[in-house]
């Protein structure tokens, strides 16, 4: 136990991404998701998280054109945790971060909606839920000539983000306009 206590005094945990720790591979890639919780109020975090189209979209003049991918979790029940009776709302805000490139063994890209959805042997697979309701991915929802990042639903081709306190929904073939985030094994690497 000091041992390991000492090895990681002298350097990070495998993967660390700070200046003293070498930026090789330490083992195995990792190949799966790295999504980080946070409260609202909190700063916004330094890590890479992962940015709709990767750059600022060409939004609505309401919303900001710089749009991160992100799960919010809320709850406005009565809720006991710890012994403690909580009945106020109480949210989570789970944000996607690239992790770095020499520990990852997949690459994140924003794909057409036609190649993400198409089913069988592919290069680029949706990152997604999957819901008894639809195989939700993240995406980029072209609404009005504007980009709004939203979601979009593979499986039954609907697509829909919200703005100025609207959701506005795409069907059918206006889905195929969409951008949907997507991961790619590196050589050498495969997903589950």
């Amino acid at each position: 136990m000091m041992c390991s206590f000492c090895a990681f005094c002298y350097r990070g945990p495998p993967g660390c991404d700070c200046a003293d720790c070498p930026k090789t591979p330490v083992g195995p890639l990792i190949m799966t998701h790295h999504w980080a919780d946070f409260r609202t109020g909190d700063d916004f975090p330094t890590g890479k998280a992962v940015r709709a189209l990767n750059r600022s979209l060409q939004t609505v003049p309401a919303e900001n054109p710089d749009q991160f991918v992100a799960l919010w979790w809320k709850d406005c029940c009565m809720l006991l945790l710890g012994g403690h009776e909580y009945r106020k709302n109480i949210g989570s805000l789970q944000i996607l971060f690239e992790l770095p490139e020499h520990v990852r063994g997949f690459d994140y890209d924003w794909r057409p909606f036609p190649e993400a959805a198409k089913f069988g042997d592919k290069e680029w697979h949706p990152v997604h839920v999957n819901h008894h309701k639809g195989d939700i991915s993240p995406g980029v929802v072209m609404v009005d000539g504007k980009e709004l990042l939203g979601k979009v639903d593979v499986r039954n081709e609907r697509a829909s983000a919200g703005t100025a306190g609207a959701e506005k929904l795409l069907v059918g073939p206006a889905v195929h306009s969409c951008k949907v985030l997507c991961r790619r094994a590196k050589p050498g690497c495969k997903f589950d």
